[in-house]
């Protein structure tokens, strides 16, 4: 019987964002901040279709404060509001009213006037309300409607999209607290348009409100709002009201409340500005460790951006099952439960870049916002460049190049997948469809390319303009545009059309030659991008040559067409020539330098994506070049960890090379490196390309690193897997959700019955994006056991999983465990000795048929749909 097993280590960290684009399986790609994973189906052998224009929204009336008054029938899953809504006409008089409200059961639309609330005509067809004025209002008057509703978002008939998997605006968690572990929780989220699934707007990013929302639960619980509570009320029935008030206006979608048994955490910053920190209680001895540079990041944007933070607090609240990364609502950001970490989890990794991402949003995105989601690189491209921006003022710029990095290769694995599309675009389907790798990491990457041609002078100047002058407004990409031109007295178009208006990227090739007698060093940059569908690109860029006696002279050059030939005028022929010295351009580069140059630029430069391009060099040369092999062993003790992360990728060639040196460096690594991330890669390395050195092993198991044990696990299962699977007898029941599927995995591979009770007991505990491990080991699992019986009753786990409230991606493995059990007696029946035997296994196949079948019936995503027609393999 085929043993069925994973040799890729499919256990997902929490941290880890996957991003997905036409592929069957889920491949990590780095760390993105609020919408967690998503996969656009692109089909590349079709014309892509043809979406209608996107305009912002017109704005017939300006909505000016909102007052809610809610409580909740958790049974129900329903909320009971009371909404006042204080408005004007935006320009036009009119007296009619339409507001955005879906899902609802609406009682009462009154205008109130003074004291008196009258009750005036309305019609409601589910998702608008369309209230009749007893008179005409002009836009030098005002109106105040009272609306007395019913949410029910559990009845919604509402499609998520891919980065937000849902769409119903208000969750109830463990409503009647009957799921073991998980606590009872009631959270919302606002964006896109979702925010009038729990309350009556303008559901709309170009709208801005001040607002009052007054939250009526039981003592027991803590509640969360934008803005500060203002007072709260015991009401001597068991329930508290509390009022929070938002006296700044922002966008509805940016309205949030989190309402659960929390623990809260707060300090003060600078004595003016309350940081609180909301966590499950068994988080609460951990809260400072993982948000505790909240502050210092404060300080970092408030003086980069020479604007201080806008808002009345900073509040951050971690919940369960949130059905995106994190929501930058105005002065209180929700995360999902992969925030909650101990201490020696943050060990491997944490959650900062998401947390500097939703706190960068509080300038762009809650302070100046998008004012149509075709302008969301308003909001997005500038979180993820806030990313970078912490990490080069608090850690370097080293640690902030690794990430310009991953963006490039985040962006370029979409692209490459088939998606490409302008940046701002005004055709789309739905407006979950602008939350990918363009507006996020191509957007970041841009913004680093407008800062280096620019100057960081002109840059920070130039946003501290834009932020005065669309302060608590909506803008759009040219609102940006016109302030850099301001600034830099340079029309900056040509800018904007080829990164911001258009799709695609530069495919460069560049080749060099020298001239001795005119002492010119000759550049050929050649544009490969097919220019009838990409643009031919201007490009400013820097030149770095290098000379004898460590002198160095920087030139920029400009590129302007398919075909350029720069030549620089020099002293000397230079040691080395360094094209796109910032390594700032978004663009794909063939570079043809030879290898001796790689090798000064290693020793003599400074920045990390330098010195990887020439590790990489050295790695292609390395079997024919003395110098580039010395340099590449060399590497191996470069002070910054990226740089050795990078050498590790090349560990088979250092084997082939010097195995008895590479075993000693492999073997110090995976023992004394300071880094974590690099020790678990030397021990992988050491499992495929080497022999693994049992005390190295041993040692790696009782590391201090979470990542460490789990990557010492794997590498000791290849070297005695009895013994790995005693050592996970004894971590089955660590704290550590991965290290526990750690030991699911080797349980799997093992498929000994014996384990059935684990897996059991694992599908109770687990949570959002373990899931996926577990719906990929199970089926796993149950068919290595050839055991009938646990075989089946891995099926209703897998069904329950595949018609879930999950994340389509969570489902997909599910649906995929289904299919591979179906296949499994599929083959059972086709290759049974007798008729009954035959029979058994072909009405075994024939039940998870029909299983599949409903959960077909019951799906809508695309990418689902795509798997249960074309199958598993």
């Amino acid at each position: 019987m085929k043993k069925y097993r994973t040799r890729t280590k499919i256990i997902f960290p929490a941290i880890i964002i996957a991003v997905l684009t036409n592929c069957s399986l889920l491949k990590p790609v780095d760390d993105a901040p609020e919408h967690v994973v998503y996969l656009d189906t692109v089909d590349v052998f079709n014309e892509p279709p043809v979406y209608p224009y996107r305009p912002s929204e017109t704005r017939k009336w300006d909505l000016l404060h909102t007052q809610l008054d809610v409580r909740f029938d958790w049974e129900k899953q329903y909320l009971y509001g009371k909404a006042v809504l204080t408005l004007t006409p935006y320009f036009y008089s009119t007296d009619e009213l339409v507001l955005d409200a879906k899902g609802f059961d609406v009682n009462e639309v009154s205008l109130v006037q003074g004291n008196e609330r009258t009750e005036i005509p309305f019609t409601y067809d589910g998702n608008f309300i369309t209230a009749t004025l007893p008179t005409t209002y002009t836009r030098t008057d005002s109106a105040t409607l009272f609306i007395e509703y019913t949410a029910k978002p559990n009845e919604l008939e509402v499609e998520g999209g891919s980065a937000i998997t849902d769409a119903k605006g208000l969750y109830f968690i463990n409503p009647l607290g009957e799921e073991k572990g998980k606590p009872m929780q009631i959270w919302t989220q606002g964006e896109v348009e979702a925010s009038s699934c729990w309350f009556p707007t303008i559901d709309a990013p170009n709208e801005r409100t001040t607002q009052e929302i007054c939250i009526t639960v039981q003592e027991k619980f803590k509640t969360l709002s934008n803005g500060n509570l203002e007072f709260s009320t015991q009401n001597g029935n068991g329930t508290r009201t509390d009022c929070w008030v938002q006296k700044k206006p922002h966008a509805p979608y940016l309205f949030m409340m989190a309402v659960g048994d929390f623990s809260v955490t707060k300090e003060m910053h600078h004595d003016t500005l309350e940081l609180s920190y909301y966590v499950e209680p068994e988080y609460g001895p951990y809260a400072k460790d993982i948000f505790g540079k909240t502050g210092q990041m404060i300080d970092v944007y408030s003086n980069l951006l020479g604007v201080d933070y806008p808002w009345d607090k900073y509040a951050q609240v971690v919940v369960r099952d949130y059905v995106s990364g994190a929501m930058e609502n105005t002065s209180a950001v929700i995360f999902g439960e992969f925030a909650q970490r101990t201490k020696r989890e943050l060990i491997d990794d944490s959650p900062e870049d998401v947390i500097a991402h939703e706190l960068f949003h509080h300038w762009f995105g809650d302070l100046v916002t998008c004012e149509s989601w075709s302008n969301l690189p308003l909001n997005e491209s500038f979180a993820t460049y806030g990313e970078y921006l912490w990490r080069e003022a608090a850690y370097g710029r080293a640690m902030a190049d690794i990430h310009l990095q991953e963006d490039l290769n985040g962006y370029l694995y979409e692209f490459k997948s088939g998606k490409a599309v302008d940046l701002v675009r005004f055709h789309y389907d739905k407006p979950d469809d602008m939350f990918d790798s363009h507006s996020y990491a191509k957007g970041g990457r841009i913004l680093h390319m407008l800062r280096k041609y620019v100057g960081d002078e002109a840059f920070f100047e130039g946003l501290k303009v834009y932020l005065n002058q669309n302060a608590y407004k909506p803008a759009e990409m040219h609102h940006l545009r016109l302030v850099m031109e301001e600034i830099t007295g340079e029309d900056l178009n040509w800018f904007f059309n080829q990164w911001f208006f258009d799709k695609g990227h530069p495919q460069l090739r560049v080749s060099y030659d020298y001239n001795d007698s005119l002492k010119q060093q000759i550049i050929h940059v050649e544009q490969l991008q097919n220019t009838e569908e990409y643009p031919t690109y201007k490009l400013p860029v820097d030149i770095d040559l290098y000379y004898s006696g460590n002198r160095t002279e920087r030139k920029r050059i400009e590129i302007t067409s398919a075909d350029t030939f720069i030549a620089l005028p020099v002293l000397e022929k230079p040691m080395a020539v360094d094209f796109d010295a910032e390594k700032m351009l978004l663009a794909e580069v063939e570079d043809l330098m030879p290898i001796d140059w790689h090798l000064t630029l290693y020793d003599r430069s400074n920045l990390y994506i330098t010195q990887r391009n020439a590790v990489q060099a050295f790695g292609v040369h390395a079997i024919k070049n003395q110098a580039a092999r010395e340099a590449l062993f060399k590497a191996v003790n470069n002070p910054f960890y990226g740089v050795r992360l990078e050498v590790l990728k090349q560990a088979e060639l250092l084997y082939r090379l010097n195995e008895e040196k590479t075993t000693l460096l492999m073997d110090s690594l995976a023992f004394n490196d300071p880094k974590s991330k690099v020790r678990a890669e030397a021990l992988l390395a050491m499992l495929d390309f080497g022999t693994p050195n049992a005390a190295v092993v041993e040692k790696a198991l009782e590391d201090s690193s979470y990542l460490v044990v789990i990557s010492a696990m794997e590498t000791l299962f290849e070297i005695d897997s009895v013994q790995a699977i005693n050592k996970a007898e004894q971590f089955k029941d660590d704290p550590n959700m991965e290290l526990r599927l750690m030991c699911a995995e080797l349980f799997a591979l093992s498929g000994k019955p014996k384990y059935a009770n684990f897996f059991n007991a694992l599908d109770e505990d687990l949570t959002g994006f373990d899931r996926i491990s577990y719906y990929a080991l199970l089926p796993i699992y149950v068919l290595n056991t050839e055991d009938e019986a646990i075989i089946d009753a891995a099926v209703p786990r897998l069904e329950k999983g595949a018609l879930s409230k999950s994340a389509w991606y969570v489902r997909y493995y599910a649906i995929a465990g289904l299919q591979q059990i179906e296949g499994y007696y599929a083959s059972l029946a086709a290759d049974a000795k007798n008729e009954e035997d035959k029979q058994k296994y072909a009405n075994k196949k024939s039940g998870i048929a029909d299983v599949l079948n409903n959960v077909a019936a019951n799906t809508r995503e695309d990418q689902l749909k795509m798997l249960l027609n074309n199958g598993y393999e």
